[in-house]
């Protein structure tokens, strides 16, 4: 393994602990920590918080260091425009290039989904909604695009719970994944983007702050 891929390994270890709920929002990432809790050395940790904070995910503050991000309101609506502008589009280009495989891929993660609301955790629901919409915009066949939506979602994630909190939020999250596989098949692209927009309004709906915040 190389230097630069290490550095890359730990940007994304300490990335999946934010979206996980390891660091709260606005917490504070003391480098001596991440050094012992992640084996890595102080080039590397350096680097990955760099890395991070380029991406929005931590915030760097000029001789104090770098904490988590804690969007507030307004932040975090602008982050929902935008990734309605961005998801709505990745959509409708799915649409365009899905073929059957991709279909029965997406069906699948689904029905792990439904399976997932009774038997297993939190993690493993967001691990599960993270394949589903990465593998659902890796079918537009636009690699910025999706880069784009992947961050867009990320840094809209620390400091709120999503909808998996309950088992309604779960199966009307899950729901809404379902329809979206099936306006693939049917070639559907208006009824496709209405349903990524629904779904980004019905997390929102469901989200709601951490209670450890302020």
């Amino acid at each position: 393994m190389t230097k630069k891929d290490e550095e890359n390994r730990l940007a994304i270890q300490i990335k999946n602990d934010i979206i996980s709920g390891k660091y709260r929002a606005g917490e504070w990432l003391k480098q001596a920590d991440l050094e012992s809790s992640y084996q890595a050395n102080r080039f590397e940790t350096r680097m990955a918080l760099s890395d991070l904070a380029a991406r929005k995910i931590i915030s760097h503050i000029p001789n104090r260091g770098y904490r988590v991000i804690n969007p507030s309101d307004k932040e975090r609506e602008d982050l929902y425009q935008v990734r309605t502008l961005l998801e709505t589009a990745a959509a409708k280009l799915a649409v365009q290039k899905a073929n059957a495989k991709d279909i029965d891929e997406l069906q699948t993660i689904v029905d792990l989904f439904e399976d997932a609301i009774e038997h297993q955790t939190k993690d493993s629901l967001i691990a599960l909604n993270m394949e589903f919409h990465n593998r659902f915009y890796s079918i537009s066949c636009n690699d910025i695009l999706c880069q784009q939506i992947e961050e867009m979602r990320h840094r809209g994630l620390p400091g709120r719970q999503g909808s998996w909190t309950t088992v309604a939020g779960s199966r009307a999250s899950n729901q809404d994944h379902r329809e979206m596989v099936e306006k693939l098949r049917i070639k559907d692209v208006e009824g496709v983007s209405y349903i990524v927009y629904r779904h980004l309004n019905r997390w929102r709906e469901f989200s709601t702050p951490n209670s450890s915040q302020n």
